[in-house]
């Protein structure tokens, strides 16, 4: 629910901006957000149908979930292509970054989602990935919620932090409440964590530097 809370507190700072400004949101843009935003809504309602005992519920919404999160992947890709090439990067993040990060950042939310529904009859299991797969878009949330722009150069450094403070959060309570860690955050968390750690070098390697040429020659 905090993560969930996150990404609503982010984005309740620039909707009514990002709709009502001239010009008007790109209908890219517009089309991720509203992807993005049903897949918080879905978030949030999956776990309040199992407390509720409505198993079969939840599990016929947890397909359209799937649908859904190959939208997300779909969508991810294509708004960070579209912000690299018509500039709608924040000014806080270097281009090469923003461009690693959301492709890396979509990707493992698609292999987290991925491996969360083929273990969706290990309850354990499935829960805690989809909570990490959440946790790795976590980012345009943040951006919103935190003064982003007064920490220069180390913007990219407090993103990461952030999200890592929030994907520790699983096992911390995984400790308290059960006594020891469930492999699924071994899993998960380390893939989040492995991920942040691959932007830096990627985007300022040979490889990062042609793709943003590949993208951006458009701009």
């Amino acid at each position: 629910m905090v993560t969930a809370a996150v990404i609503i507190g982010g984005f309740s700072q620039t909707v009514p901006g990002d709709f009502t400004r001239e010009p008007g949101m790109p209908i890219l843009l517009s089309v991720h957000g509203t992807v993005f935003t049903l897949w918080v809504l879905l978030f949030v309602a999956q776990p309040t149908f199992i407390a509720r005992g409505s198993i079969a519920l939840h599990r016929r919404v947890g397909w359209a979930g799937a649908v859904l999160a190959t939208a997300m992947l779909v969508m991810g890709v294509a708004a960070t292509l579209f912000a690299i090439r018509y500039n709608f990067v924040p000014g806080f993040f270097p281009r090469p970054i923003f461009l690693v990060m959301n492709l890396i950042g979509i990707s493992v939310f698609a292999g987290l989602v991925g491996a969360g529904i083929a273990l969706r009859k290990r309850a354990e299991w499935h829960k805690r990935l989809m909570l990490c797969a959440t946790i790795s878009i976590l980012g345009p949330g943040l951006g919103r919620l935190l003064p982003m722009g007064s920490f220069g150069a180390a913007a990219p450094l407090v993103m990461f932090g952030a999200i890592a403070l929030f994907a520790f959060a699983g096992p911390v309570v995984d400790v308290i409440v059960r006594r020891r860690v469930h492999p699924a955050y071994y899993w998960g968390v380390s893939t989040i964590l492995l991920s942040m750690m691959m932007v830096g070098p990627i985007a300022f390697s040979p490889l990062g530097t042609a793709l943003l040429t590949v993208v951006g020659r458009a701009a």
